[in-house]
C-alpha cells in the first residue's frame, strides 16, 4: 500500500480516473477525420482497444482505492471530513491490518467482488460502513463493471458469453464484431443529456468513492 492517508487516497484515485478518461478521449479524436486530415489518425480497432485500457485501468484503480482506504480504516485512521468508522478489531499498525483482512487459506485478499468487500467489511465495521451500503447500493453498476473488466481483461468463452448478455440487456442487441471498447463508447439509451457508458460507470464508481472517504 503506498498511501498513507485517506485523503491521499481518494486524490490518488480520481487523478487516475481524469486520466484514463482523457485517454478514452484521445482515442475517440484521434478515431475521427478532422477538417484538414484526409483520414483518421488511427483504426476503429485501435480506438476501442484504447477504451478497453482506460476502463481497465479505472478498474484496476478502483480495487487498489477499496484496499488503501479498508486498511487505513481498519488501523483506526479518519477521513477528512466525517466521523472514523465503528471498527470491531484493532490491529496495532497497517501491516497488521493488511494481514488480518486476507480470508483464511488464502494468500491475499481480493477486491474485485463487490458483494464479497462488503461482507468483510461487516466483519471489521459497525453496519459494515462505509463500504457495505454503498457496494450494495450500486451492486448493478460494480456488478456489469466487473463484467466488461473480465472480459477485457480474460479471453475466455465465458467472459465473452457474460459480455453479450450484459449488451443485449443494455442496447437490446449485439452488433456484429461488438467489443467491449465499442460497448463502452455507446451512448446509454435515454441518456439526458448524452453519455458513454464509460463515463456513465466511472462516475458511479467516482461517487461512491467521494462518499466512502469524504474531503
Amino acid at each position: 500500500m503506498a498511501r498513507h492517508s485517506l485523503g491521499a487516497s481518494l486524490s490518488a484515485f480520481v487523478r487516475s480516473l481524469g486520466e484514463c478518461k482523457r485517454l478514452a478521449a484521445d482515442a475517440h479524436e484521434w478515431a475521427s477525420p478532422l477538417p484538414g486530415r484526409k483520414r483518421a489518425m488511427i483504426s476503429r480497432q485501435r480506438r476501442d482497444s484504447m477504451i478497453e485500457l482506460a476502463f481497465l485501468r479505472s478498474f484496476l484503480a478502483w480495487e487498489s482505492f477499496l484496499e488503501e482506504t479498508f486498511i487505513l480504516y481498519l488501523a483506526g485512521h479518519k477521513a477528512p471530513k466525517g466521523r472514523a468508522p465503528s471498527r470491531y478489531a484493532f490491529p496495532p499498525n497497517l501491516v497488521v491490518a493488511m494481514e488480518w483482512v486476507v480470508p483464511e487459506g488464502q494468500e491475499y485478499a481480493t477486491w474485485t467482488v463487490a458483494s464479497r468487500v462488503a461482507q468483510r467489511a461487516e466483519r471489521f465495521f459497525r453496519n459494515g460502513e462505509p463500504y457495505a451500503p454503498l457496494l450494495r447500493g450500486n451492486q448493478s453498476i460494480l456488478d456489469e463493471s466487473r463484467t466488461l473488466r473480465n472480459a477485457i481483461a480474460h479471453a475466455s468463452a465465458s467472459t465473452q458469453r457474460k459480455f453479450e448478455t450484459l449488451v443485449r440487456h443494455k442496447i437490446a442487441a449485439l452488433p456484429p464484431r461488438f467489443t467491449v471498447g465499442s460497448f463502452l463508447g455507446t451512448v446509454v439509451p435515454g441518456s439526458t443529456p448524452p453519455i458513454a457508458f464509460l463515463d456513465h460507470y466511472l462516475q458511479k464508481i467516482e461517487l461512491a468513492a467521494r462518499l466512502m472517504v469524504r474531503m
